[in-house]
């Protein structure tokens, strides 16, 4: 009998410290439209709800505030579901959060594609300029020529702009793809990578030596510095993959791939959108009129922007608390062992 009321005692002192969540989880429910401070609200009341749910149900039943609490979670979770103002709410979430956050997962790895991506390129560059004779047996000098004089600066005015961007967009994508379908290998994005790096020296090199080296950075600054950067990117969350299935750490080998998957899933998104703005840089700027130092200044500005997104803003959506890993019954069972 004393357990029993010690029991209920214990019940009432929780009710009266959560019944103000509870009652502004049922508003924020009933409420027709929701702000994106207040969506994010209801759906961190719904997460404590059901945690308080959790300890009630394991220590202290009491079916009548158990069923209050179910259905107050059912009708919380059909807001949280709804097709109307959320929908928008949770697409601005996933750009402005999750896409971050996924970035950020892969950031040290970027870092490291990137360096030995432009360390191979500089390498390889050097190497071609300062050996006349090794240049001569890849690429003849009658190509070197032609490659400095026309086809390199012809390249970007061939076709009309708008299908040029499509092209080179469509055709950067297919290989950012690829590095990450196969990344589970380790082999192919690290090949990509390093093919990739080489053939950009070796344009270097031909244009150094034929003196056109202006030409060459004036075309290749403006839209290379964030088609490289998304190449990286690529390669690095395909190694990455291999490395979440070779070294799982405390999960099994099937939710390490599954959760790293669900994260290179989200940079694929990022990828297309930043080779996207990098096919409309060298469709639309980097063959154009314009000074190359505004040229530049555009590329600069992109690549400076993909990068911040990289860090600054994954820093903070990471900080919040998202993670492009989990899927929203895991970030919510995490959340629950956390309280």
């Amino acid at each position: 009998m004393a357990d029993a009321t010690l029991r209920r005692v214990d019940v009432d002192v929780f009710v009266a410290a959560h019944t103000g969540q509870w009652q502004r989880l049922q508003q924020l429910s009933a409420q027709r439209r929701l702000t994106g401070r207040e969506a994010d609200e209801l759906v961190r009341l719904y997460r404590q709800t059901a945690t308080h749910l959790s300890l009630l149900r394991s220590r202290a039943p009491e079916p009548g505030l158990v069923n209050e609490l179910s259905v107050l979670l059912v009708k919380a979770k059909a807001r949280i579901s709804s097709p109307h103002d959320l929908t928008w709410i949770s697409v601005g979430r996933f750009f402005t959060r999750t896409i971050p956050a996924a970035l950020y997962r892969v950031r040290w790895w970027s870092v490291a594609a990137s360096v030995f991506g432009l360390l191979v390129a500089v390498v390889a560059g050097f190497w071609m300029a300062g050996n006349i004779e090794l240049l001569n047996s890849v690429i003849s000098p009658e190509d070197q020529k032609e490659y400095a004089q026309e086809a390199f600066a012809s390249y970007y005015s061939t076709y009309p702009s708008a299908s040029f961007a499509s092209l080179v967009w469509t055709h950067n994508s297919m290989i950012a793809a690829l590095c990450i379908a196969t990344g589970i290998t380790g082999l192919y994005p690290a090949m990509v990578l390093f093919e990739n790096s080489v053939s950009l020296g070796a344009a270097a090199a031909v244009m150094h030596v034929q003196g056109a080296d202006q030409v060459f950075w004036t075309l290749i600054l403006p839209h290379g510095l964030l088609e490289l950067s998304c190449v990286f990117v690529a390669g690095a969350a395909g190694v990455r993959l291999f490395w979440a299935w070779l070294v799982p750490g405390h999960r099994t080998r099937v939710q390490s791939l599954a959760q790293e998957g669900r994260t290179t899933l989200v940079v694929v998104v990022a990828i297309t959108i930043g080779l996207g703005v990098s096919g409309l840089i060298e469709g639309f700027i980097t063959g154009s009129q314009l000074a190359p130092w505004l040229k530049i200044a555009f590329g600069v500005l992109a690549v400076t922007a993909f990068w911040l997104v990289m860090f600054v803003a994954g820093r903070r959506a990471v900080d919040a608390g998202t993670d492009p890993g989990l899927t929203e019954e895991e970030a919510r069972t995490e959340v629950a062992v956390a309280g």
